[in-house]
């Protein structure tokens, strides 16, 4: 019997128990939400219904852990307290508050979607999906999530830990990341919605899929509805949910140039705005030997230690060098910055590694 078959017989098999299921959602929000209004974590984005600082938490939390973003998003409230605010902040402001978090697109579009707020909805987050949908940067996900949690609008929001619960909760056999597979685990949470509470109902499901359905070694002896769950009944968890392989990480290999001048000042350059992922930021003279030589005007010294870092599915790996200057000329994009100001620039994370690994700060 090849695989097509055997999933096949498999979806025929599950379609009786996924009806039974969806008869117990009763049952199922009741445990649910009781185990999450004795075990959320202490979130600052919980504690508020304000359509912006909520979706500003759903941007931030996209690819990040929670803890992580916890500083930055108080920092960036701070800054940009409201939409207007953060519509009219300069793009420096914008992105020295979110350096370090990575994914700066995010940023942009944040501020993208500010501006047509204050143009188009007089400052205020819409209560419309599809006018939500047309924000830039705003998918389906994130436009869930805020009307969901700001309004109350019964709308289901699949996070990769809400799939994960959902996968294993139906015995899903289908891949969460394809269209088909968001789809049916789309349908299935809608069935398991109720009117009441659906902020809560979302929160309590990434909970559970953050805190206990883990990836690697979910938490089944806590988990409050695993009596309603058809991997654990089968023994099965750990199959689901189904995934394509990953390719392998891309290694490449650069080196930075780290150059003082008498006054302690750092040598760093602007990324061209047009850069896919860091237009804007600043960071250390850095290339890739195997493709380009060192800037004119910069000469090599001392190797002073090595930088991993990650962007994606590529794994950088940088040798980090001292340098120094030659000539009066230089590239306009170059500039000496006291350390003592880097908090007014947006530096990219390579760079901030860079100078904690030679203690420079």
């Amino acid at each position: 019997m090849d695989d097509k078959t055997k999933c096949a017989k498999n979806r025929r098999r599950e379609l009786p128990l996924q009806k039974l299921l969806r008869q117990d959602s009763a049952y199922f929000r009741r445990r649910l939400l009781r185990w999450y209004n004795l075990d959320r974590r202490d979130l600052p984005w919980r504690k508020t219904a304000d359509p912006y600082r909520i979706w500003i938490s759903e941007v931030m939390l996209q690819q990040t852990r929670v803890q992580a973003v916890i500083p930055y998003y108080e920092n960036f409230l701070r800054h940009f307290p409201d939409v207007k605010k953060l519509a009219r902040a300069s793009e420096t402001e914008l992105l020295s508050c979110w350096s370090g978090l990575g994914y700066y697109s995010r940023a942009r579009n944040l501020q993208r979607a500010a501006r047509v707020m204050v143009r188009e909805h007089g400052g205020r987050f819409p209560r419309n999906f599809h006018e939500v949908l047309r924000l830039p940067g705003i998918g389906r996900y994130t436009a869930s999530a805020v009307l969901c949690l700001a309004y109350g609008v019964p709308l289901p929001v699949l996070d990769g830990n809400v799939c994960r619960v959902l996968s294993r909760l139906y015995a899903v056999a289908a891949d969460p990341k394809t269209a088909s597979g968001n789809q049916q685990l789309l349908e299935l949470a809608s069935g398991l919605m109720s009117s009441q509470r659906p902020g809560d109902f979302n929160q309590a499901m990434m909970e559970l899929g953050a805190t206990v359905c883990l990836p690697q070694q979910p938490k089944c002896g806590q988990c409050p509805v695993r009596r309603n769950c058809l991997a654990y009944s089968r023994g099965t968890v750990k199959e689901y949910p189904l995934a394509r392989c990953k390719g392998k990480p891309v290694q490449r290999q650069y080196v930075a140039a780290l150059a003082q001048d008498q006054s302690g000042r750092i040598l760093l350059v602007r990324r061209p705005n047009k850069d896919k992922w860091l237009g804007g930021f600043w960071e250390l003279p850095m290339w890739e030997p195997s493709e380009s030589a060192p800037p004119p005007g910069l000469a090599l010294e001392q190797r002073l230690g090595i930088v991993q870092h990650s962007i994606t599915d590529n794994r950088l790996e940088i040798a980090i060098f001292c340098a120094s200057v030659r000539g009066r000329r230089h590239r306009a994009q170059w500039r000496w910055i006291p350390t003592d100001e880097f908090g007014k620039f947006p530096i990219t994370t390579i760079t901030r590694k860079a100078l904690a690994l030679v203690k420079v700060s």
